[in-house]
Order: C-alpha cells, then structure tokens, then sequence
C-alpha cells in the first residue's frame, strides 16, 4: 500500500498548507481564491493525476475497453435504449462524443478524474470547517478509492455537489435539475431527490421517522426490496436480482466505521447542534442517510447498497471534523482527534493492505507517456 499511502501523506500535507493559506488571507480582509492558493492548485493537480492517469484499478479496464469499441455519435443515436433515461444516457453520449475525437482510452479516464476530483476538492473546501481532516478522511474512509473504480458513479456524485448552493438556498427547481442531469449519469443519483426533506435540524421527529423506516425495511427486508423492484421495472429501470439477493453483505468494520458519525451527531446533540447552520444540517443527515444504507447492507445486496451509501458519504467527511470540535472543549478536541485519527488510519491499513492490495490492483503510465 505503498502508493496509496504516499498519495495520503502528499495530500493531507498540502491540504494543510492550503488551510493555512485560506486563514491567513481571510485574517488580512482579502478575498480567498483557489487561484492564490498554490498549494490547493498543487493538491488538485496530484489528484487528478494519479486518478487519471491509472490504467487499471476496479472496473477501469473495462471502461476503457468500452470506450475503444464506442462507434460515436451516430451508433449513440440509431439505438432508442440509449435515450432511455434509466440507461445512463448521459455516460454513453460523452463517451460517444469523446470518441468522435480520439480513441484514446485514457483521455476519457483523465477528463472524468479532472472533473470528479475538482468538484470534490470545491465541495470540501466550502462545507468542511477543517480541509486538512476532510481530505484526510477523503482518503482513510476509502472515497477516493471509489473515485478511481465506479466512473460513472462518482461522475454523478461531482454532478451532484454542483446542487447544493441551490439546496442551501431553497431553489427547488435548479436543484431537481441538477439532481436530474446526475440521474442521466448514473440512475443511483435520483436518491438525492429526497435530501430536500433532510434540510432540517436532525435528531427531530423527521430524523426518527427515517430511523423507524429503515428498521422496517431490515425487518421485512426481502419483501420490501422485491416491492421496490417491482415499481422500479415499471417506469423502466430493471434492477438484476441476483445483484440484490446475491448473499454478500457489507463488512462490518465499514458499518462500524460509518456508525461513528451518526452516533456523536445523536449523543452529543445539545453540544454539536448549537449554532448549527442549515448546511451542516444536511451534511449530517447524509451521514445517517449512509449509514442507513450500510446497515440495509448488511442483510444482502452489498454491492447496490454499498454504492447508495457513497453518495451521501461526503457528508461525513464534511461533519466529523466539525462536530468534533462542537462538541469538545479545544484540549478535549486534540485528544478526541488524535484517537480519530488513529482508527481511521486502522481502517485505512486493513482496507487497502489487508483485505486487499492496493499497489497490485492500481496500474498507470507516466505524464511524459500520456503527453505523449
């Protein structure tokens, strides 16, 4: 897990750097901008990067494989199924498109890192009330991980941080437009139609609601993901049942792993909750919105669910460092981070050297060789 774990060590140093730019020119009354900050544009150049320059990790191959058969626009548009809006159509017309002008493979996988990772970078640097813990999690929960497999996923997700001004603002339709654009991308996205219930302050009768909806749907698991499945064939989206129903479960040091966020927004309410704006509202409700998922993982399905609970992850990379700080005292606070710090660096070891090898799945070429 060499690569990885230099690529950690890379970013949460400039990540730190950055914040300490931001702070400074904010104390001196000037205007913060990525375009004074070098080392944010240093940050956002190395990501980008090492994710657009891989070859292979996850499902990348196939990807790229898909795009060198792509026979452009006119094979795009001669097949009705491609316009369905619950086939991704979206994906296949920028691929389509792409492929009018290169068939090279790997610009199509840097131009999606370069998207997807910029808009992640804004995303955190506007909501999260620490950068450098922000981007640390980004890389020991395992996103950015995801951001080098599941392309059209987590070209979605970018889509989808591109909402959130309007959801701040209560602009209903510019959102639900945005949320539309991101469901042509991948059709998971649609989940983000409901997060307008969620701009609420959490742990109210709302929040519970959903808690009691969710032991419910655990409680009847089976019927009510076949009735889901059912109304889903309906309007035209066929979910594979073998995918739901396949046995595998998600592990539970993940579950664990994503309770934590959940739990400290439930026990120390009073305290993290105390001058909260809305955006933090809806940044821990995304966190018990993935959580949820995790948990519905557990009985099966690991895969569907596993992908719904990314979406809304980027909330708890966003709130924990913020509650963390409400919560406890600035002493309290270097301890309490220091254990944080510690477990998701546990979690960071096991997922990438334990329970798989990062270094042998993740393959790239040089600069000089893509340039080239």
């Amino acid at each position: 897990m060499i690569k990885i774990s230099v690529m950690l060590i890379v970013c949460v140093t400039l990540a730190y750097f950055s914040e300490r730019q931001t702070y400074a020119l904010r104390r001196q009354g000037y205007h913060y901008s990525v375009w004074n900050d070098p080392a944010y544009l240093a940050l956002a150049t190395v990501l980008v990067l090492f994710a657009g320059l891989r070859t292979n990790y996850n499902d990348t191959w196939n990807y790229m494989y898909s795009f060198k058969i792509n026979e452009g626009l006119d094979a795009f548009f001669s097949e009705a199924e491609n316009l369905n809006i619950f086939k991704n159509p979206l994906f296949g017309f920028c691929n389509s498109l792409l492929r009018e002008f290169t068939d090279d493979a790997q610009i199509l996988v840097f131009l999606f890192s370069l998207f997807t990772q910029v808009c992640f970078l804004l995303f955190f640097k506007r909501y999260s009330h620490s950068f450098t813990f922000s981007i640390f999690l980004y890389f020991t929960l395992g996103t950015f991980s995801v951001t080098l497999a599941a392309m059209k996923q987590v070209a979605a997700m970018a889509i989808l941080t591109l909402a959130f001004p309007f959801l701040e603002r209560k602009q209903w339709i510019r959102y639900f437009i945005v949320v539309f654009i991101a469901m042509l991308m991948h059709t998971y996205a649609l989940a983000f139609a409901v997060l307008p219930f969620f701009n609420r302050r959490p742990w109210k009768a709302f929040t519970f609601m959903f808690v009691f909806a969710t032991v419910l749907i655990m409680m009847n698991f089976e019927q009510t993901i076949t009735a889901f499945m059912d109304q889903a064939e309906e309007v035209g989206k066929f979910l594979n049942e073998a995918e739901v129903f396949d046995s595998h479960t998600v592990n539970l040091l993940r579950v664990a792993v994503y309770a934590v966020t959940p739990a400290i927004s439930f026990f120390f309410q009073k305290w993290v909750f105390k001058n909260s704006s809305s955006a933090d509202h809806i940044v821990v409700h995304m966190s018990i919105i993935s959580f949820a998922f995790m948990v519905m993982g557990t009985q099966s399905g690991a895969n569907m669910f596993g992908r719904m609970a990314h979406y809304f992850e980027l909330g708890i990379i966003c709130c924990l460092p913020w509650m963390l700080k409400q919560t406890f005292n600035e002493r309290s606070c270097r301890l309490t981070t220091g254990i944080a710090v510690v477990c998701f660096l546990g979690f960071f070891v096991y997922a990438n050297a334990i329970n798989m090898s990062f270094d042998s799945a993740y393959e790239a070429i040089g600069l000089l060789e893509f340039l080239g």
